[in-house]
């Protein structure tokens, strides 16, 4: 049963696009809903229990007021003034908070070994299965049939008419999903559990399969055209290496070694990928302004650089599918935390900003968790996680969000297992104590 709840999440979140693209007789927002009604279904049959919600807590100790006080000022953005539909409203109130509750529910659901190596194997197999698409998508024109982005008021959409290398007239692909944002998360988000997870395993023929699954969804990565796919992949690629202790390990240099090949054989096999993204990086001025804009991560900069209303304009007003709803706003902006002080105003963006810092403290925990009890490899997915957390957009874009989350409850349930191991290994030792890794360092003795 939680097999099959697993396969049928991580489907729902990555085959969303195909749906989309070719059954136009569907409504679009069924296939967009469909994810969120299958984690809400996993909520409910597999509800966390008390060990992964003290976990919870504890990790993200700190920063409760912060998200409670996020959820309430969303609310009341939705009665802002400025905010055109109600609908949206809600929708926004969804973008924002409902897919905190997928680590839990995740968490649970892969605590079983025997569970877990099978949700890994389906994030491989889906790893293929995209990486495959994309490669066929990129060596076709990028005006063909399997370039079509998506079906927009019964017109065809494809690649040539949105997104496409100026310098090599290629498609910046999109594989499974709708347009090719979701494909670069799926790029950056799942690798970096694939490798830290299937390193961690005690499985050989798993660990080979994730190591192959990663590196072929790294060798696609340059057909997005993205340069922050590009740069942000290698970073997570090196962080997870170090963090596991592989850097001087045989299993390291494999990983080391078989980057490199599949580097070399992404080149050799299509050179207008890395022909594509570097013909973007010499256009220095573009370059220079989209790794400037990182800079309105720091609180200061961004509220003293981004143009935005002291009250906001509305809790979803800056969501994507606001044109379905035939809303338009004249403070349209495209960065994430942007559109928090935009949509929020500076208040309701400093709740949320620490809302997300929180997220990069609660993995940070883990990560040190993890790495105290040896798993290394799991630290390194809470570590690579705490990295694309701040990068990553968590309420504007709802592939990015649901397949970040769903991440962090890998991470998780590697947090809630150690404890479990430790808690039974104390209590075995000590009789009628158990000392568990949640608890401060220190007081261990203390007790």
């Amino acid at each position: 049963m939680q097999t099959a709840w697993f396969i049928s999440l991580i489907s729902a979140i990555c085959l969303e696009g195909l749906g989309r693209k070719y059954l136009p007789g569907v409504p679009a927002a069924a296939f967009y809903f469909f994810k969120d009604i299958v984690l809400l279904v996993g909520y409910v049959r597999f509800r966390p229990g008390p060990d992964v919600r003290r976990t919870v807590r504890y990790l993200y100790r700190g920063f409760e007021l912060a998200w409670a006080a996020s959820f309430v000022w969303t609310v009341i953005e939705v009665f802002n003034p400025a905010q055109q539909s109600l609908p949206l409203g809600l929708i926004g109130i969804r973008a924002y908070w409902l897919w905190w509750m997928a680590p839990a529910v995740v968490a649970t659901v892969l605590q079983n070994r025997r569970q877990k190596e099978r949700a890994i194997y389906a994030l491989l197999v889906m790893a293929l299965g995209i990486s495959a698409l994309a490669a066929v998508q990129f060596a076709s024109p990028a005006d063909s049939d399997v370039n079509l982005y998506a079906v927009q008021d019964g017109e065809e959409v494809h690649a040539s008419d949105m997104a496409t290398v100026a310098s090599t007239g290629r498609a910046r692909v999109s594989s499974t999903f709708t347009f090719l944002s979701g494909f670069v998360a799926f790029t950056l988000t799942v690798p970096a559990i694939l490798l830290s997870l299937g390193l961690d395993s005690p499985n050989p023929r798993l660990r080979r399969a994730a190591l192959v699954a990663t590196l072929a969804t790294a060798a696609v990565i340059p057909m997005s055209g993205s340069r922050g796919a590009i740069v942000e992949g290698l970073g997570i690629l090196l962080l997870s290496v170090w963090s596991a202790g592989l850097l001087f390990t045989r299993l390291g240099r494999r990983v080391l070694i078989g980057a490199v090949a599949a580097a070399v054989l992404s080149v050799v096999a299509f050179p207008d990928a890395l022909l594509g993204v570097q013909s973007r990086f010499d256009d220095q001025e573009e370059t220079r302004g989209r790794f400037e804009g990182l800079a309105i991560m720091l609180p200061p900069v961004a509220l003293a650089t981004v143009d935005y209303p002291i009250l906001g304009v509305g809790t979803g007003m800056e969501q994507n599918g606001r044109t379905a709803f035939h809303v338009w706003t004249e403070w349209d902006t495209e960065a994430e935390l942007a559109r928090y002080l935009v949509e929020l105003g500076p208040i309701g963006f400093l709740l949320v900003w620490f809302t997300k810092m929180g997220l990069v403290v609660a993995l940070l925990r883990a990560y040190k968790i993890l790495k105290r009890a040896g798993r290394r490899g799991s630290a390194g997915a809470a570590l690579s996680y705490a990295a694309l957390t701040m990068l990553g957009s968590l309420a504007f874009d709802h592939n990015w969000q649901a397949l970040f989350f769903v991440g962090c409850g890998f991470v998780l349930a590697e947090v809630v297992s150690v404890n479990r191991e430790q808690a039974v290994a104390e209590e075995a030792n000590h009789g009628s104590r158990s000392i568990d890794l949640l608890r401060p360092q220190g007081a261990h003795e203390a007790a």
